[in-house]
């Protein structure tokens, strides 16, 4: 397998020489080889895009930027609908990297796509409510589904106006066949009792303990604005709906700060190359005035601090300690 990966890169940087050389009527200098997909010279770095997301791409892209100073961006696709969506998230970068679309292996210049409408909010059934009350969970709507949470954590939401239990969507299933027949709030009731036993600094090893901790994060935020100097915290949609427990994805609030004005805050742990191009998205949608990435003391690393600079926008990174 690392050999196929290392060939996979091989021909993708074959395939960008191409593209400079055809691009340029004098001779280039030196090339070098970066990870991934990527060369570079002593002004500019160059990716192709490959088998990536568009907002990997970008993300690691940026990191890399970080080892050498002064490094122009140029950037690659294959696929016309990702280089419009990296476009987008670009005009909030400065500088702003380069992205070309390559039409019969011709690099042309693409125009941003819009970021799709936010599903409307619909009412939560009563039961909803009164569930998250009676076993204290949080009651959150994102993206049209409204859950129940404990520390940032799914343990219930409504699919299609009926409420399922469970901690993804293989519990739920799995909670659906085995509880048939059982009163939901039986069913809720363990499986709360499952994750309070599970999320909390005590059981840091345990694999619910580890799940979502961005989001964990931002629960204790939430709960706790004044830590962080507002008196209210208000959770933000992410751009779209995560695909799994597993998928790594910041999480968001917004509050307004004593002078009046709008902070979008930013939760992450570890180094997710996905964070710029999620904030880029939100600073779209949202419109703030200020940023403010909260992270784990140990996960506030130079090259993580470096590329955040690149968006254009007054932001500031906060080092907590986590509930965990």
């Amino acid at each position: 397998m690392l050999l196929d990966e290392e060939r996979r890169s091989s021909l993708n940087r074959s395939k960008l020489r191409k593209i400079l050389y055809e691009e340029n009527s004098q001779e280039l200098g030196n090339l070098t080889d970066t990870s991934g997909n990527g060369i570079r010279d002593n002004s500019t770095l160059w990716v192709i895009a490959d088998g990536e997301t568009p907002e990997s791409l970008l993300g690691a892209s940026l990191l890399e930027l970080t080892i050498q100073d002064n490094l122009d961006l140029v950037i690659y696709f294959e696929n016309l609908e990702n280089a419009q969506v990296t476009q987008r998230r670009v005009s909030v970068l400065n500088p702003a990297p380069s992205i070309f679309f390559l039409s019969d292996g011709k690099p042309v210049s693409v125009e941003p796509v819009s970021i799709p409408d936010r599903t409307s909010v619909k009412t939560a059934p009563p039961e909803f409510d009164e569930m998250c009350l009676e076993f204290g969970l949080e009651a959150i709507c994102e993206c049209g589904i409204w859950k129940g949470e404990i520390l940032g954590l799914e343990v219930m939401r409504v699919s299609d106006g009926e409420i399922e239990v469970g901690v993804g969507k293989f519990d739920r299933e799995a909670n659906s066949l085995i509880g048939n027949g059982k009163p939901l709030p039986e069913v809720l009731s363990s499986a709360v009792e499952i994750v309070r036993s599970s999320r909390n600094p005590e059981s840091e090893f345990h694999p619910l303990s580890r799940l979502v901790r961005e989001r964990w994060l931002r629960a204790d935020a939430v709960a706790n604005p004044e830590m962080f100097g507002f008196e209210h915290l208000t959770y933000v949609d992410p751009p779209r709906e995560r695909d799994s427990l597993r998928e790594t994805m910041p999480a968001a609030a917004s509050g307004i700060d004593k002078t009046g004005k709008r902070v979008l805050l930013v939760f992450s742990v570890g180094v997710d190359i996905c964070l710029i191009p999620f904030i880029a998205d939100l600073m779209s949608m949202e419109l703030p005035d200020r940023v403010e990435v909260v992270l784990p003391e140990k996960d506030i690393l130079v090259p993580v601090e470096k590329s955040l600079g690149y968006l254009d926008i007054p932001l500031i990174i906060k080092g907590v300690a986590g509930g965990w």
